[in-house]
């Protein structure tokens, strides 16, 4: 076996013991854990982006305009990423709205989107509210494996993506 089967055979492992079973005991964890990983989702940063821009004081266009760039940034950045990669999603019954429309994991757009804006956000954010930002990454990304909708390596893959977009957008801002 070599290195990289090796990897990918971890892989597999560490993400179905994160996989929350499908039964019945498990349903209000896995309602929380669907909630957390939605907190990822673009529609739902979009729309307040539009009412950050439509009603909101120089603070907060500010804030919505870092997360449309960002969004649309790592959106296309992911995208092209998912075609070259082509991985195919984790077997499962993890299959949703997204995964009818983008049955390529890797990168995770949801783990890039949520690093990305992190990075973007973090600097408009009071002192205390900073550590938060990274503790909602690790969910989403968490949740994401959880509800076997990606592999462990495809989140760390849509961290580091999100990171470089948000490096690279925060001195624009």
């Amino acid at each position: 076996m070599t290195c990289v089967q090796r990897l990918v055979a971890l892989d597999r492992r560490v993400s179905a013991r994160l996989a929350i079973p499908g039964n019945n005991e498990a349903r209000v964890l896995r309602l929380l854990t669907l909630a957390v990983a939605h907190s990822g989702d673009s529609p739902l940063w979009l729309l307040g982006v539009i009412a950050a821009l439509l009603w909101g004081d120089a603070l907060w266009r500010s804030l919505g305009w870092r997360v449309l760039i960002g969004t649309a940034t790592v959106g296309a950045a992911t995208t092209i990423l998912k075609w070259l990669f082509r991985r195919q999603r984790p077997p499962g019954k993890g299959w949703g709205f997204y995964t009818r429309f983008d049955r390529h994991a890797f990168p995770s757009g949801h783990a890039a989107r949520s690093a990305c804006l992190a990075v973007l956000l973090a600097p408009l954010l009071p002192l205390w509210g900073i550590p938060l930002l990274p503790l909602w990454v690790a969910l989403v990304g968490i949740a994401r494996v959880s509800l076997q909708i990606h592999f462990v390596s495809d989140i760390v893959g849509g961290w580091i993506v999100g990171l470089l977009v948000g490096a690279t957008l925060l001195p624009a801002f």
